[in-house]
């Protein structure tokens, strides 16, 4: 179609040509022969018209066929940038199905084509230069190498994405950097403005003068940057110490000094906080309060021994370890003495310091342990029953369950403190040179024997009191009431079984009469004499019922509520009795013959009305006296543990 197409032009300008050059020839005849020319001469130059169509002609075809093989040219060209985009850019670029077309319409279609592909080419190599220079301006701040070269190569849209990740990445560290720099920068300025020291050094004054952006995120900047800032803060942290450390000591000085509290409070409001000037005023006044100090070296030893001897009383130092110490009886008042002293003093604050949690604790069990005796001693106090108002007794009972379950407590933790230290320091520690764990142990073996000897105590006068029992009998509990019969009243009917002698058993009636009795409330007669109890030789005094009556209360075999142990004891203190029998045993178990033994009359003459059940007489408590160390807590300006004696 095209050929025809082609064909039907050409001969259409092959008619408009033979018509142009018939025209024109025949305008050249015309010319000729007006011109007169021979016939060669027209021959000449009709072959030179024809001569110069021809080459024309030649040239116009020549002119085509280059502009062909251009075409041509192109096509070829354009297969092979395709084939080269195609491997630039990943994709597959279809280059077939031309065969068909003309020339022109392939080279067209392959350029449109290879434009489009050029565009993303382009695109892609525009976004990779944007992206590698922001790569150099964060790998220059942060001083590091670029992570790849595409060297020039058309990079993937996924290589591209990474990329981009990378930077985005390297951004980001660039501003927490920059962040990170920003902070401790205003930190650093702060320390050395708290220090009052101005920027010294070419890194110091990189940081605090020049502006942010000079500063490179490198790590050896980063480095040094953290550096300075630890060191600042340390400087910050001995300079505080300093201060504290100065203030202290003339603190001390002050008050060995007798200085006046104006002149302290003047130096103090003025100087404060820790810097450079601060430091500088402390040390020119404690270098006056030194020189102060020399010239009264003894009036300074003096006062600290009475320091050094506090400490010692803090820490229950021992006598024979307070002896070692022999510069504290020395009187040759030199600055060595003092600083012996003052290590001395050292020595024990920090001892009390480092070891504070079990002088705590040592406390702490000491206060459980003289709870836990003083409920002990309530216990064997018989008038507790008469004054518990309140709920005292079970308020009793819940503090001794309380101490039952913390003391264990309390020792275990104590205990555990004290290996530690042990395990730590390579020696016991002691109170009053003794082992804190053989003062406990101790303690309890104390107490043990005390429970024994209570329990021996009570066993002698309970066998003591069975014995009276014995020997007053019947005649004594008759003396206690005396019945007066009165005219019997008819009662009902009762029977009961009789066995007879050829041992059969019968039933017999019988009345039982409802005696009408008077008893004598007078249970307390003002006199008492032997004649009141039968003549038995082995009969002893009235007190001596009166013991046997305690014993049986105490062993809950008496079943009187109305009349208690303690109110027959303290009645019968007010009669005359021939022979008198202690109310309490004594405090020795075993007492020498032959050695009165006194007893206190009591202070109520009536007793309280008892309650119905019955009520446990006095218990007989017996106290023996042992000494042991006992932990207490001083006062400030007393020992916190001291030595003491406690009574068992």
């Amino acid at each position: 179609m095209a050929g025809s197409l082609v064909f039907r032009k050409f001969d259409h300008v092959k008619e408009e040509l033979t018509k142009c050059i018939e025209s024109f020839m025949s305008q050249f005849a015309c010319v000729w022969e007006e011109c007169g020319y021979n016939k060669e001469t027209i021959e000449q130059r009709c072959e030179s018209i024809k001569t110069h169509h021809w080459r024309l002609f030649e040239d116009m075809l020549e002119e085509e066929q280059e502009t062909k093989t251009g075409i041509i040219k192109k096509i070829e060209n354009y297969l092979k940038e395709a084939s080269e985009l195609s491997q630039d850019l990943g994709v597959h670029i279809e280059v077939t199905g031309y065969e068909s077309l003309p020339l022109c319409d392939v080279e067209r279609s392959l350029r449109n084509k290879i434009e489009n592909y050029r565009k993303v080419k382009e695109q892609r190599m525009e976004k990779l230069s944007r992206l590698q220079h922001r790569e150099r301006v964060i790998c220059d701040t942060l001083d590091i190498q670029p992570s790849q070269d595409f060297a020039n190569k058309v990079p993937t849209e996924q290589q591209l994405e990474e990329f981009e990740a990378y930077i985005n990445e390297k951004n980001e560290e660039k501003a927490r950097l920059l962040q990170v720099f920003q902070d401790t920068k205003s930190t650093i300025i702060n320390l050395m403005t708290e220090l009052e020291i101005v920027p010294s050094l070419q890194f110091e004054k990189l940081v605090v003068c020049e502006q942010d952006s000079v500063f490179r995120l490198t790590k050896e900047n980063m480095t040094s940057l953290r550096q300075l800032h630890q060191r600042l803060e340390r400087q910050l942290e001995e300079t505080k110490a300093e201060a504290t450390e100065l203030r202290e000591k003339l603190s001390l000085l002050w008050d060995r000094l007798h200085e006046d509290y104006r002149h302290r409070e003047e130096l103090l409001s003025t100087h404060r906080g820790h810097s450079t000037s601060t430091l500088r005023a402390l040390k020119e006044e404690l270098k006056r309060c030194e020189e102060l100090k020399r010239q009264n070296i003894k009036r300074f030893v003096e006062e600290i021994r009475k320091e050094l001897k506090q400490w010692w009383d803090n820490c229950c130092v021992g006598e024979m370890e307070r002896a070692n110490f022999l510069p504290f009886s020395s009187d040759c008042y030199t600055e060595d003495l003092l600083e012996l002293h003052e290590l001395e003093v050292e020595k024990y604050r920090s001892h009390y310091n480092e070891n504070m949690v079990i002088f705590e604790l040592a406390n702490k069990r000491q206060e459980l342990w003289d709870k836990m005796l003083e409920l002990e001693d309530r216990a064997n106090d018989p008038n507790r029953l008469f004054h518990n108002r309140g709920g005292q007794l079970l308020l009793e009972e819940k503090e001794r369950k309380n101490i039952q379950k913390e003391l264990p407590k309390v020792e275990k933790e104590l205990c555990k403190y004290i290996e530690l230290y042990e395990e730590k320091s390579h020696k016991p520690f002691k109170f009053h040179g003794e082992r804190v764990i053989d003062i406990i142990n101790k303690q309890w073996e104390a107490h043990k024997n005390n429970k024994e000897q209570q329990k021996m105590a009570k066993k002698v006068a309970r066998d003591h009191l069975l014995e009276v029992e014995s020997k007053l009998g019947s005649q004594s509990r008759a003396a206690k009431r005396k019945i007066v019969p009165a005219t019997p009243a008819p009662s009902s009917v009762k029977q009961r079984k009789v066995i007879k002698n050829d041992g059969t058993c019968a039933t017999e009636k019988h009345f039982r009469p409802k005696p009408c009795t008077t008893v004598s409330r007078n249970i307390f007669p003002e006199t008492r004499t032997n004649s009141d109890v039968s003549g038995d030789s082995n009969l002893t005094t009235y007190t001596d019922f009166q013991d046997h009556l305690e014993v049986l209360n105490q062993e809950g075999t008496c079943r009187s509520s109305v009349v208690p142990g303690r109110c027959l004891r303290e009645r019968n203190m007010q009669v005359v009795t021939p022979l008198k029998t202690p109310s309490k045993i004594p405090s020795k178990l075993f007492p020498t013959p032959g050695t009165a033994i006194k007893s206190t009359p009591q202070s109520r003459a009536t007793p309280i009305k008892p309650p119905r059940k019955n009520v446990t007489g006095q218990q007989s408590t017996t106290k023996t006296s042992r000494t042991i160390p006992r932990l207490v807590r001083g006062t400030q300006n007393s020992p916190m543990y001291q030595r003491e004696v406690v009574d068992w």
